[in-house]
């Protein structure tokens, strides 16, 4: 503290937080207030000596920008899209080339895209959250069918779950392993798992097409 960063690793500091903590953009701008109701563009405007050109679409830093508005229509830049969060959409159901129907486990019957899709890393954050406690309860400490050998795979996934640090193949074997892989039928915390996946299944994948 009281001190900087030799040029260039603050830059590595932060790619290495990210990488770490595996946050995403939109998970850390909501952390910090801002959304829909409070840009952080403005924030900076306002406070920290950014500048909005009336000449053309740049906002950011005062001293790196050169305002082009007056320069032939072939050397101006386009103009910068505005910063803004997607609205959230109901689930697009993945092409059948990259889905495979789910047999088995809470996401039965249903499409899944393959453990590589960028579709996981879209799953909201609401659904993770719900997911994290009773994940982070089943493994501490892990008991019953989850200490097998066999289902070791299945162990790391439910860990990375209760850390919120799920990749598409966390989400696939988790998404299609039965009920009873995660506790015995009196469990409490396998059956609180079990529906947070049923609901991770009902709001982000898509129900198989009806034959014919």
């Amino acid at each position: 503290m009281g001190r900087w960063f030799v040029r260039g690793h603050d830059l590595t500091a932060a790619a290495a937080l990210r990488a770490v903590e595996e946050l995403r953009l939109p998970h850390q701008l909501v952390s910090l207030g801002f959304g829909p109701e409070r840009s952080v563009v403005e924030v900076a405007v306002r406070e920290s000596g950014w500048v909005r050109c009336p000449g053309c679409a740049y906002v950011g830093p005062s001293a790196s920008h050169i305002c082009t508005a007056d320069a032939p229509a072939g050397d101006q830049p386009s103009a910068a899209p505005e910063l803004r969060l997607e609205q959230a959409q109901e689930p697009v159901p993945p092409s059948p080339a990259a889905a495979s129907l789910a047999e088995f486990g809470a996401a039965q019957d249903r499409l899944l895209p393959g453990a590589d899709d960028a579709t996981w890393e879209a799953v909201p954050l609401h659904l993770r959250q719900q997911l994290r406690g009773p994940a982070h309860q089943l493994v501490s400490p892990a008991q019953g069918p989850l200490t097998a050998r066999e289902n070791r795979r299945l162990l790391n996934a439910v860990r990375a779950a209760s850390r919120m640090r799920m990749t598409g193949a966390h989400w696939t074997l988790l998404l299609t392993t039965g009920r009873e892989s995660f506790g015995g039928p009196r469990s409490q915390r396998a059956q609180r798992l079990y529906e947070a996946l049923e609901q991770v299944a009902a709001e982000h994948t898509a129900p198989a097409p009806a034959s014919g």
